[in-house]
């Protein structure tokens, strides 16, 4: 081997460090597009471990007319240096439209949802990417023209893993390497690479930045790419350090998360130090939307400035369609057309809906409330009374399911029949303000039943010499 390759195989080997690239067996998913630096990398990882160590994946974009004919070369190659090849096509184009995302944007979604996808369809150990220092420069230029914090100062890093995929490893081995070595190395293999035009269209920021932007700096500085780099190496791990010490934040504020959704303590966020909250909402929204790698400042100030306001019921907008909505006690993230009312009981609307017994009454979003007899319950389990979700009551007459009135009362159980306003014991047990219009209400001809999942009414508490008591079940379905 040559010099030059044995020097490029060290740093190779180093950048990636602790991953042990040069281990005996272990497969490895190499993202090839057919440009120089992606079949330098597949070249020069066959020299090294051989190509029964390595399988090629090829995205095509559907962006270009020569789209359809690189993927026939990546597939070719391979194929010429005994190398297993999937190739797979994603309308970019369509994708953005869908997502309401950048064209560049989106064929990062494609690209690394692809990677992900066949890595574990191969059962690779890694996913290989060709990523230079080069474009390591034109990163921290890009996010630093964006308005970044120290997250998108470091760059790229060297290993990670691939975003929305923690199982999946993230290898940029050539990122300490410029694309000027790179393409000596081609000359000195006679690596026949393909040219993407698109990257010459200064329409596209990036490629603003390669051909504008950095020549220009360079002439207040030829040493820009290496100090953008070092600018790169040096936030990476203050940053590393800096997320060390919040790992043993998130906890405390994490209240409860679900697989769309997630809550955060209010009081403990607002007691938390500028820079801890930011990092709360950025982890909030990277837990929700992992492909998600660009937050604006102003997007994260809003909404953090709106939950540092003394109101609650108020709601920001965050990237991916989500949106932060401020309760008195918690904070909830989820999609923007869903908010906190899939998490609670709510009615469909401001009228009330006959509760037959037995029989039940649909809410929104899959939540039910239901009336059964409590035959077969023993005395005991009725007077304990205790879980929220459940109320045995002594009713006779019709049952309705209603949102309460401007003013009504209710006399709590157990306060000896001293009465509350609903809209206190609402206020009181930390219900969002614009939850509790259609907060239901199970209710007699007569006086409010139960506030469905907070209280039951005196009036209705089961006696010795209750008749047949029913039983109110409020859940939501699984199935929705």
């Amino acid at each position: 081997m040559q010099k030059q390759d044995q020097r490029l195989w060290r740093l190779m080997v180093q950048a990636v460090r602790p991953f042990p690239l040069t281990i005996a067996s272990g497969k490895l998913l190499v993202g090839v597009s057919g440009g120089a630096d992606s079949l330098a990398l597949l070249h020069l990882l066959g020299q090294q471990l051989g190509a029964n160590r390595l399988v090629v994946g090829h995205l095509n974009h559907q962006l270009r007319p020569e789209a359809d004919e690189e993927a026939n070369f990546v597939r070719e190659t391979a194929a010429s240096w005994h190398i297993p090849c999937i190739v797979k096509s994603v309308a970019v184009a369509d994708l953005a439209k869908q997502s309401n995302l950048s064209l560049e944007a989106a064929g990062r979604l494609a690209r690394y949802r692809f990677l992900a996808e066949t890595a574990e369809i191969v059962n690779a150990d890694a996913v290989v990417v060709g990523h230079h220092a080069d474009d390591q420069a034109e990163t921290v230029l890009l996010h630093l023209l964006r308005g970044s914090g120290s997250g998108g100062l470091r760059g790229m890093q060297a290993v990670s893993v691939v975003p929305g995929r923690e199982q999946v490893v993230l290898l940029r081995p050539f990122l300490t390497i410029s694309r000027t070595e790179i393409e000596a190395y081609c000359a000195r293999h006679g690596l026949q690479y393909r040219h993407d035009a698109s990257n010459e269209d200064v329409q596209f920021a990036r490629n603003r930045i390669r051909h504008e932007l950095l020549l220009l700096l360079q002439t207040y500085n030829p040493q820009i790419y290496t100090n953008l780099q070092q600018l790169a190496a040096i936030t990476a791990d203050e940053f590393a350090a800096l997320q060390a010490a919040f790992s043993q934040i998130w906890p405390e504020l994490l209240v409860d998360q679900g697989e769309n959704w997630l809550f955060l303590d209010r009081a403990k966020f607002v007691a938390q130090r500028v820079a801890w909250q930011r990092l709360a909402l950025r982890r909030a929204v990277q837990e929700l939307r992992p492909f998600i790698s660009e937050i604006g400042f102003a997007t994260i100030e809003l909404a953090r400035e709106l939950i540092l306001a003394q109101k609650s019921g108020t709601q920001a907008t965050l990237p991916g369609n989500l949106a932060v909505r401020v309760g008195a006690d918690r904070l909830f993230f989820g999609a923007v057309d869903v908010g906190a009312l899939g998490l609670v009981p709510q009615l469909v609307n401001d009228g009330a809906v006959p509760l037959p017994v037995p029989g039940k009454v649909a809410l929104a979003n899959g939540w039910v409330v239901e009336a059964k007899w409590a035959d077969g319950v023993s005395a005991v389990e009725i007077q304990q009374n205790e879980e929220l979700g459940r109320s045995f009551v002594a009713v006779s007459g019709d049952l309705w399911v209603r949102p309460f009135q401007p003013g009504e009362r209710f006399q709590p159980l157990g306060m000896g029949g001293q009465s509350q306003k609903i809209a206190d014991l609402l206020s009181n047990r930390k219900v969002d303000r614009d939850l509790r219009p259609l907060w239901p209400i199970v209710a007699s001809a007569d006086h409010p039943v139960w506030i469905v999942g907070l209280q039951m009414d005196e009036r209705a508490r089961v006696e010795e010499n209750s008749l047949r008591p029913v039983q109110l079940i409020c859940y939501r379905d699984e199935g929705v």
